[in-house]
């Protein structure tokens, strides 16, 4: 399937998610990429840290249906952080987009990802997934966005790109 008419949201090079650096807690895009929101296509990204996972909104539904950014993730349990690209809907071709992390609810490490609907998708035109962060935590204490490693020992991170899936 081809996308000639450029009606998928998506990133047109590979983003590179990775972890910033040996014990960090930021997340990065390591190559130069450009996404596609709207019909647009936004100026070359480069090289840079994503916002922290500390900024990241919590995705409905909301515990006791109150909008929240994401504690703790036990151990055992596993959450799914979403970076999203925003192309403001108004202004040039080199107008600046804007980054975010979307995060799903916590589930049980055992349940799969594919399965377990925690993948975000953005809710507007103007935004592109640019990739994802899968975090296991099977450290035996809790992961605090912010303040443990990305790279600490029993601690899964999966980083995936959105590039070159059609209907993404």
């Amino acid at each position: 399937m081809y996308d000639d008419n450029y009606v998928v949201n998506q990133c047109l090079a590979n983003p590179g998610l990775a972890i910033s650096a040996g014990g960090s807690t930021l997340v990065k895009y390591a190559n130069t990429f450009t996404f596609k929101a709207n019909g647009r296509i936004s100026p070359s990204i480069t090289t840079a840290n994503a916002p922290a996972l500390t900024s990241a909104a919590l995705v409905a539904p909301f515990p006791n249906g109150v909008a929240a950014a994401p504690g703790a993730l036990a151990t055992g349990f596993a959450r799914v952080y979403t970076l999203i690209a925003t192309l403001p809907i108004n202004g040039t071709a080199t107008v600046t987009p804007t980054f975010s992390w979307l995060c799903s609810s916590d589930f049980p490490g055992t349940t799969d990802v594919t399965s377990s609907g925690a993948v975000v998708d953005p809710n507007q035109s103007n935004q592109c997934m640019v990739g994802t962060l899968y975090l296991l935590n099977q450290t035996g204490s809790n992961f605090t966005p912010g303040t443990t490693a990305l790279d600490v020992a029993n601690l899964t991170a999966v980083y995936e790109n959105n590039y070159a899936y059609i209907g993404a």
